[in-house]
């Protein structure tokens, strides 16, 4: 008799199932290091994707983190659209020191990563590429915790918009580094100078389009926060997608199409977008999935690389906003912590290196095990900083 009717044994994996144990094992962690740690849920969706991936119990593979990389493109997505909508210009314009800060802290954590990398031994390309990717702090460690913190104050506000300008020279950075790596590795001009052009220019003219016709419908729709959510939620998985099919840049798409969404907003129709409680779905998935895809295993001959990566990264940082903190109106006692704050670097810098190995995987060998290792660390100890930071200023709800 065929049972034909029945289902086929062992049961055929699907994407929509390891999503799903990915997304309550990260969510189970979080909850956990939350209540017996009172530490960052994130540490527990980090933990999670680790252990569940490859270099620990290696039930999700990597051919797996490749099948779930839509999730993370539309997780990244909404947070970047969200960064680009923090950056506000008119407080730069007020407060130009504040600007000058961002610069040089950038610019002294990108000195002083590639002055350790290049010391360590490392190819100046791929030391170059570290370090460009040193510069961003991770927007969504931040924004994660001050939403947990329900955080308010000068030296949050600083922290998310240094985060948000330091994100921003990251992926212009990177986007102009494949020049270089073209000619690396390809050896030939036209793509040194075709590639990124088409990158940099393609990017910015599909966030432009999408930031019209976003800004067209939301004058029509009104200023209803609810339907302006989901309106803006559909717009940028249609803008990841198409970013995705035209194989533009998705960081450098969403963030300028978070900027342009408000620089160009003249009649202020939009009311707000931010990832609520009921879009935490999408952080989950952002810290998990990038967790899968770290690769360990360099083991621990990169360990001193990258703790020299992760000093000389934090110094830089830190002598920025501590030498700047008088001019731009900050104290030296919340210079120290804004420092501290600074620290997180994980998902996008992770996934900003993908993109590059994906294009030229020769990078991997020479950058792979000392940047996975640098990002494991931080992702573990970042959290933990910036939350420290908020609380010690005074800014965390429970001390309001």
């Amino acid at each position: 008799m065929d049972w034909f009717f029945l289902p086929h044994w062992p049961l055929p994996p699907s994407a929509l199932a390891w999503v799903a144990v990915l997304l309550l094992s990260a969510v189970l962690a979080g909850e956990a290091v939350r209540r017996w740690l009172h530490l960052p849920r994130l540490l527990g969706y980090v933990l999670a994707g680790i252990v569940l991936g490859p270099e620990v119990s290696a039930l999700l593979d990597a051919r797996i983190a490749l099948d779930l990389r839509i999730f993370l493109d539309v997780a990244l997505g909404l947070l970047l659209f969200e960064v680009g909508q923090r950056i506000d210009l008119g407080w730069l314009r007020r407060n130009p020191w504040l600007f000058g800060t961002s610069v040089l802290e950038s610019a002294l954590s990108f000195a002083g990563a590639l002055a350790v990398l290049l010391y360590c031994g490392l190819k100046p390309i791929a030391a170059t590429l570290a370090a460009l990717l040193a510069m961003s702090t991770s927007p969504a460690v931040i924004m994660t915790v001050v939403k947990d913190l329900r955080a308010q104050g000068q030296l949050t506000e600083r922290l998310l918009l240094l985060t948000a300008l330091n994100t921003v020279y990251a992926v212009l950075a990177v986007t102009m580094i494949l020049a270089w790596l073209s000619l690396e590795y390809r050896g030939d001009l036209v793509l040194m100078i075709a590639h990124p052009l088409y990158l940099g220019l393609g990017s910015l003219l599909l966030s432009a389009v999408a930031s019209a016709l976003t800004l067209g419908l939301l004058r029509w729709f009104g200023r209803r926060p609810n339907v302006q959510f989901t309106l803006v939620v559909g717009a940028v998985l249609g803008a990841v997608a198409l970013s995705n099919s035209l194989r533009l840049s998705v960081p450098l798409t969403m963030l300028a199409y978070g900027v342009f969404t408000r620089v160009f907003d003249y009649d202020r129709r939009f009311v707000s977008f931010r990832l609520g409680e009921g879009a935490m779905l999408f952080v989950v998935m952002l810290f998990a999935l990038s967790a899968l895809s770290l690769d360990f295993s360099g083991g621990s001959s990169v360990f001193g690389n990258a703790l020299a990566l992760a000093s000389a990264r934090f110094a830089g940082k830190a002598a920025a906003v501590t030498l700047l903190a008088r001019p731009s109106g900050l104290g030296w006692r919340k210079a120290v912590l804004l420092a501290a704050g600074l620290t997180p670097l994980s998902a996008l810098g992770l996934i900003l290196f993908l993109d590059v190995v994906a294009l030229y995987p020769q990078i991997t060998g020479e950058l792979g095990p000392t940047l996975h290792v640098a990002i494991a660390m931080l992702a573990v100890v970042g959290p933990v900083a910036t939350q420290f930071a908020i609380r010690r200023a005074g800014e965390a709800a429970e001390h309001a």
